[in-house]
């Protein structure tokens, strides 16, 4: 790619460079010689990846206004990349953007997501343009919150661009080694089948329109989805990964992952004490009384005359949802909150077309190919 643009062909400052997304993006630019890198980092510990590299590394705290300062000083762009706790995620952001609409810098890339939606998106979040509100995700509500601060500097001048893409994969992934952690402890599961969108981005495809962004005069301004082109299931995505380890994934359906309800004595009660009237133990006491073996006959044919989808829930009421048990300790609940399983609910496919339309967004790597070069850094990392 050429800088035929803004950013690329000046030095652009990188906050979060040591992390999974801004190391492939120095060494994507070093290897290609695309413009000059600047790696911010907190501390040089987690730089093992890019420290072989012709970088010019720059240490410091994104909270300390006076090291962002220092490290902007020079810089025509930057790709704001960053997270960490709350203090990071919104006074480093302030910081970040005080110090570069201060410096005139002509392209500020920030890294958003698409759970901004939350877990359950509107239909009509399929493009960019559907109205964003509070969520019911506690990182999508952070990812906000950074939107809306990012797009009142762009609004007093700040050539801002904000990215949203999905999960990220790849090597070197957290998402990847999160999946198969926990596919191997039991604590994942195809929720509905696996049949929503995953919605994922291989990492390259994602440092493409990063740099498409920096150099394309058209990204000012602008918010774009970033995802493969390919769409790919849940149920195919988690399946693949169990491949990998010989394991088999658990089915549940989205009914059955448990939301934490708020204590309530006569609900919980009344909640509880069918499951106790049901169970086993009970029953075989009770049917020593005459009159309740005559009633339990006609009881359990008219419950089996019942539609699927009603016994499905009676059951649930009564017996709880799904639970698993890891390696013989206490038994655990899919929870509606899980990262992985409150994804495989939503049920839009976010469109890349508007950043293919504006910023020539190719998506080179296939799902495919993108899986197949993470497998084979597992095996080589001894992973799987």
């Amino acid at each position: 790619m050429k800088p035929d643009g803004a950013g690329l062909g000046g030095r652009v400052l990188i906050t979060g460079a040591a992390g999974f997304i801004g190391s492939r993006l120095c060494e994507v630019m070093v290897l290609n010689g695309i413009g000059r890198p600047r790696a911010f980092l907190r501390s040089t510990a987690t730089a093992a990846r890019i420290a072989r590299l012709p970088l010019e590394f720059v240490v410091g705290d994104l909270c300390d206004r006076r090291s962002v300062e220092d490290a902007m000083r020079g810089c025509d762009a930057v790709v704001h990349l960053a997270r960490g706790d709350r203090r990071v995620m919104r006074q480093g952001l302030a910081h970040v953007l005080r110090a570069a609409a201060r410096a005139n810098v002509r392209r500020f890339i920030h890294l958003s997501s698409v759970a901004v939606y939350g877990n359950h998106p509107p239909p009509e979040s399929v493009a960019e343009s559907a109205p964003v509100r509070q969520c019911d995700n506690l990182y999508g509500q952070e990812k906000l919150r950074q939107e809306r601060l990012v797009l009142k500097y762009a609004r007093h001048g700040l050539p801002a661009v904000i990215l949203r893409p999905p999960a990220v994969y790849g090597p070197f992934s957290s998402f990847a080694l999160a999946v198969l952690e926990r596919i191997r402890a039991g604590t994942v599961a195809v929720v509905n089948g696996g049949a929503s969108p995953s919605n994922l981005v291989y990492v390259d495809n994602l440092v493409q329109a990063i740099m498409l962004a920096l150099s394309k005069p058209a990204a000012v301004g602008e918010i774009f989805f970033v995802r493969d082109d390919d769409v790919v299931t849940w149920g195919t995505c988690l399946g693949d990964y169990a491949r990998w380890v010989g394991a088999e994934l658990p089915r549940v359906a989205g009914a059955e992952l448990v939301r934490v309800p708020r204590g309530r004595l006569f609900l919980d009660s009344m909640r509880v004490l069918p499951r106790v009237l049901m169970s086993a133990q009970f029953r075989s006491v009770l049917r020593q009384v005459p009159l309740a073996r005559a009633v339990e006959e006609p009881l359990y044919r008219a419950f089996q005359s019942l539609p699927c989808e009603v016994q499905q829930r009676i059951r649930l009421w009564v017996t709880g949802p799904r639970k698993f048990s890891v390696n013989g300790g206490a038994p655990g609940y899919y929870g509606a909150q899980d990262e992985v399983l409150a994804a495989q609910l939503r049920g839009v496919v976010h469109s890349s077309e508007k950043a293919r339309r504006l910023l020539g967004y190719t998506a080179p790597v296939s799902y495919h190919e993108g899986m197949q070069l993470t497998e084979t850094w597992l095996r080589y990392a001894r992973v799987i």
